[in-house]
């Protein structure tokens, strides 16, 4: 008998239907964008990649960084963080805030990943508002910007 059938005969007959739920994403399991530079930044949901302040991030850093943010249940195609930084060659990853970071990492962040530097900075909302976030957030990426010209002269 077709599955289906099955549970609309017993839902029909009054009989609980339970159904066996997907299991959650691991921690550390991301959904990534098709950027192509070496800079990996993390935030917590899609939509804050998609905002103005996010294209001005992407902008500063001077390539097509990669976007990336944690899966959910219901998100088909996810990578483990540390297959994505060896898969894809990148040398920076960024995570938008300290309790994402955690949650990434189930604690502390490791300084290097893979061959990837880490760095934790404030979450997006944060930058939106604060000033002082800001201001750090572009003084990491002009020490990114210069390091990077520094290794490609």
């Amino acid at each position: 008998m077709i599955e289906e059938r099955r549970k609309a005969y017993l839902e029909a007959m009054g009989y609980d239907v339970w159904v066996a739920r997907p299991p959650p994403p691991e921690p550390g399991s991301l959904v990534i964008s098709s950027g192509k530079g070496s800079v990996l930044l993390i935030c917590d949901q899609p939509a804050a990649c998609a905002t103005k302040l996010s294209g001005d991030i992407a902008r500063a850093f001077g390539q097509d960084p990669v976007w990336a943010w944690p899966a959910g249940d219901d998100d088909q195609v996810s990578e483990q963080l540390e297959d994505a930084v060896g898969d894809r060659l990148l040398t920076d990853v960024v995570v938008f805030g300290e309790d994402l970071a955690r949650g990434l990492f189930r604690g502390a962040p490791p300084a290097l990943l893979a061959s990837a530097k880490l760095t934790v900075t404030s979450g997006m909302e944060e930058l939106e508002v604060l000033g002082a976030a800001k201001r750090q957030l572009w003084a990491l990426i002009r020490e990114f910007r210069q390091t990077t010209v520094a290794v490609s002269s």
